[in-house]
């Protein structure tokens, strides 16, 4: 059957007309058959209600999203049919086969039997040049080739019942699930008539009716999942990136690199490897993100010349290495014990910073001079990135910036010549005194600023904790009550003019209480920073003192600033 190139095709179709007149393949990117015995039973159930109470109408099964493609028979020099990628539907036409091959196996009839045989799959005629082929190909992780053989495609499969109850106790989760609903199916149908058994199969192959919509574009299809499947979790970025790379793979290595990708997703976690992946796009490009991930690996790296990445195993190979990379330097996973002030800063960058766009050139970096200079380079990175930050760039001037470094990297034949590289890391000094000195407590960058204080005054014999809850907090109060002393040391002016300054301003490891902030000095210190800044050493001086009043306010507000001024010089 052919089809316009590049056009969506949908159709309405009945059982019979999608197992005689279409060839399906599960692709490596969609998970297990998962069905289990309620959904299998509520699929017969529905449709023998069907069958006797409507016969003579419709049953809507559902929707399915296909991608085709034109594939050349290997077995048949010059003939080429459509195959239909399931991206949404599988466990549903899973379970029409399973039932397709018990109605075969326990009807008296051997024309329903030779029907379901020939909806299962096409036997070969020599002499017509057919040849034998599955209705339904399974390229999931599960590797289910040696049961359906065994099981579906066999006559009386389906009856070696106790081969199947082995089946359904292994950790195959397909096998395990396939097996299940075979026995569930059979044990169903053993108790209806043959006259009801016929009905019911005639009922499915004619009256059940599905809506397909199908694009040969990978992306296009996808998007229609996303839009129609409304019952599961629509397949990502990273599903299409990976089935256009899995197409370019040798078939022996296929499986395992499917398994592979969906260990290290499963590890990672959706968000985090799909942020990977931008970054990675990053790297290659290095340019600002203008379309979604697959288009952009399609078109700005693949489609170079020469292209920047190969499709296939040197995509694979870029990713799996890259994410590796990721681990350990931002999930900070097996890193050496000596690695503290590397970690605590990656913490404070992670937790401080607007964005992610100083990652891809860390993540370079790393790639190419492991941990030669990491630390000074990562300080030089995090500088570079917060300053341009605090001196107000536009977010496509900060990602500018970040691709110059990734180009600095790519170019410098030592560690040391990029280190030296002042023109990439150059920043003004002035922006940032200019930005600190004043009120900083609604600026974004004030919390990174008194994040930052306590790495600058961490000893860093250990790390960080992972920062649950950061709550930034005033000492000398926003909004003092008239009756309190904070109003008989300050004036209405001092007050103004330092609340929001880097010296009246703390780091708190929980939620702010605002009626315990109003109190006193020596009332706050006692029962609210008291176990609630262990872990900020600059945060810890403010124990040390006695009173709280304007000297003391200034003099810290100087040696803070000084620490910082220091620092990104």
């Amino acid at each position: 059957m052919k089809a316009t190139t590049n056009k969506i095709e949908t159709q309405k179709v009945s059982i019979q007309q999608l197992f005689k007149n279409y060839w399906f393949k599960v692709p490596e990117y969609q998970r297990s058959y998962v069905w289990q015995q309620d959904n299998v039973l509520e699929l017969i159930e529905d449709i023998f209600y069907a069958a006797e109470h409507n016969p003579y109408s419709e049953y809507f099964l559902g929707s399915l999203v296909l991608q085709r493609r034109e594939v050349n028979d290997l077995n048949s020099e010059g003939i080429s049919y459509y195959e239909y990628d399931l991206l949404d539907g599988q466990q549903r036409l899973t379970t029409i086969l399973l039932i397709l091959a018990v109605v075969r196996d326990l009807t008296g009839s051997n024309g329903l039997a030779k029907v379901c045989t020939a909806y299962i799959y096409q036997q070969e005629d020599e002499f017509q040049q057919i040849p034998e082929r599955l209705r339904m190909v399974y390229k999931i992780r599960d590797n289910v080739e040696s049961f359906i053989q065994k099981h579906i495609k066999s006559s009386g499969g389906t009856s070696l019942t106790a081969d199947l109850e082995i089946a359904q106790d292994t950790k195959n989760i397909s096998i395990s699930n396939m097996a299940k609903a075979i026995l569930c199916i059979q044990d169903y149908f053993r108790k209806v008539q043959q006259t009801e058994l016929e009905k019911f199969a005639k009922h499915l192959f004619n009256n059940v009716i599905v809506i397909y919509v199908a694009s040969e574009e990978l992306e296009d299809a996808f998007r229609l999942f996303t839009i129609l499947n409304n019952r599961g979790v629509p397949l990502t970025n990273a599903d299409i990136l990976k089935s256009l790379n899995l197409g370019e793979v040798a078939e022996s290595l296929s499986t395992k690199i499917a398994q592979d990708w969906e260990e290290l997703e499963s590890s990672m976690g959706s968000e985090d490897f799909n942020r990977l992946l931008s970054f990675i796009r990053t790297i290659y490009v290095k340019d600002k993100a203008r379309e979604n991930i697959v288009k952009e690996f399609n078109e700005r790296i693949y489609n170079t010349r020469p292209p920047l990445l190969k499709k296939g195993k040197e995509t694979f190979d870029a990713i799996f290495g890259y994410a590796d990379v990721y681990k350990k330097l931002i999930l900070l996973e097996d890193l050496p014990a000596d690695s503290c002030q590397f970690k605590n800063l990656i913490t404070v960058m992670r937790h401080g910073f607007p964005s992610n766009d100083w990652i891809p050139p860390l993540l370079c970096y790393y790639k190419k001079f492991q941990h030669n200079g990491l630390l000074d380079f990562t300080k030089k990175l995090g500088n570079k990135f917060s300053a341009d930050w605090m001196s107000q760039l536009s977010p496509s001037s900060r990602i500018n910036n970040m691709a110059n470094v990734l180009r600095a990297i790519e170019k410098a034949d030592s560690y040391k010549a990029l280190l030296l590289n002042d023109v990439v890391f150059n920043y003004s000094i002035e922006d940032i005194k200019n930005s600190v000195s004043g009120h900083i407590y609604r600026k974004r960058f004030g919390k990174y600023i008194l994040l930052l204080l306590e790495y600058l005054m961490h000893d860093h014999s250990s790390t960080f904790p992972e920062f649950s809850r950061l709550s930034v907090e005033h000492i000398l109060p926003q909004s003092p009550s008239n009756e309190s002393k904070w109003k008989q040391i300050f004036t209405d002016d001092e007050m103004v003019d330092n609340v929001h300054k880097l010296g009246n301003l703390v780091l708190i490891s929980r939620s702010k209480n605002s009626s315990l902030g109003r109190k006193d000095f020596l009332d706050k210190k006692r029962v609210y920073f008291n176990g609630s800044i262990s872990a900020f050493p600059n945060s810890l001086q403010v124990m040390q003192y006695n009173e709280w009043d304007l000297p003391v306010l200034q003099k810290r507000q100087a040696d803070l600033l000084e620490k910082i001024i220091r620092h990104f010089r």
